[in-house]
């Protein structure tokens, strides 16, 4: 309907979803609005979709801002939320540390793959990016044509190269457990947006063309998605040391500890979107999975619960892992 609060924001993502640098966070918004709202036999009205707040009432005012803005919002909870993908940085990063090396070359015709523990952690490789780049540069030779090149900044990298038309294989180790460890602090870049007057919750959409595939193989994703969470909501349940001191955060001047930023996030609810790669159309294709704070200051209450159950949410709050 012309009048429905939400549809210029609609109509926003799918422009955004027609731009190829905006594309994966407009799409994991509009997975999210879809699935979350898909119960319409047990909500009594669609998600507002993007609120705006003070400041104040998130970390964000501890950050100089003015005004925060949720992604969604629910009238009868009482609860935010806020979409992001969940992205294969350490990939991301990799392949432009590749192009920027191919670019000092001069641009040469060879396909290069970077091998590595697909659980390291993505912000070594950003820490290191110049260092890999001029190594990667002066470790090829296009004459010869080299193709292997094994880092000496990072031990645990290696390029596979090939000058012609064919394919690479890579070999790649992984466990979630490592990766929950190593990627754990992606979470406090999110910490603006986190609420201490209600329930808030991230929303992380997974998907194929731009989700890190490991998570998905060998039952390997629930370990990670939990291990992940735990890590978050048990990990610094009793830091009572300041955030302003730790270098996950950048620009943050609240008095709140470590633990009470942990605090203000309710939980963490993790979609799987398999629409591209199933054939029943009639199914939403997304498996759901929600992980809730023991320990947070704003909980969701049990009618917020019974509505994920609705939605065949796995749903755990690791009430007996919070020691």
């Amino acid at each position: 309907m012309p009048s429905d609060p939400n549809r210029k924001h609609l109509l926003d993502r799918l422009n955004e979803i027609c731009n190829k640098d905006t594309w994966n966070g407009a799409y994991a918004e509009m997975v999210a609005y879809d699935f979350l709202n898909s119960d319409a036999n047990w909500l009594r009205k669609p998600i507002n979709l993007s609120r705006t707040v003070p400041a104040i009432d998130t970390l964000a005012g501890s950050h100089g801002k003015e005004y925060t803005n949720f992604d969604g919002y629910y009238d009868e909870f009482n609860v935010c939320f806020d979409v992001k993908v969940l992205g294969d940085k350490s990939r991301q990063i990799l392949d432009e540390i590749i192009s920027k090396a191919k670019a000092e070359l001069g641009n040469p015709s060879v396909s290069i793959v970077p091998e590595y523990p697909l659980d390291h952690d993505f912000a070594l490789f950003r820490k290191n990016d110049r260092s890999l780049i001029e190594e990667l540069a002066g470790a090829i030779n296009v004459v010869t044509k080299t193709t292997l090149v094994k880092s000496l900044v990072l031990p645990q990298l290696s390029y596979r190269l090939i000058w012609q038309s064919g394919s690479l294989t890579t070999l790649s180790t992984y466990d979630p457990y490592q990766h929950a460890e190593n990627h754990h602090h992606l979470l406090f870049k999110h910490a603006k947006k986190f609420s201490v007057t209600q329930p808030c919750l991230i929303v992380f959409v997974f998907f194929p063309w731009f989700s890190e595939n490991v998570i998905s193989q060998f039952g390997s994703n629930q370990i990670f998605y939990r291990s992940l969470c735990r890590r978050m909501f048990c990990q610094y349940a009793k830091d009572f040391s300041p955030a302003r001191a730790s270098p996950f955060f950048k620009g943050f001047h609240g008095s709140e500890t470590m633990a009470e930023v942990t605090e203000k996030l309710s939980g963490i609810l993790f979609l799987e979107d398999a629409s591209i790669t199933t054939s029943d159309i009639e199914s939403q294709n997304v498996e759901a999975f929600a992980y809730l704070n023991p320990n947070a200051s704003h909980k969701v209450n049990d009618r917020f619960r019974d509505h994920l159950s609705s939605l065949n949410f796995l749903i755990d709050d690791l009430a007996h892992d919070n020691y």
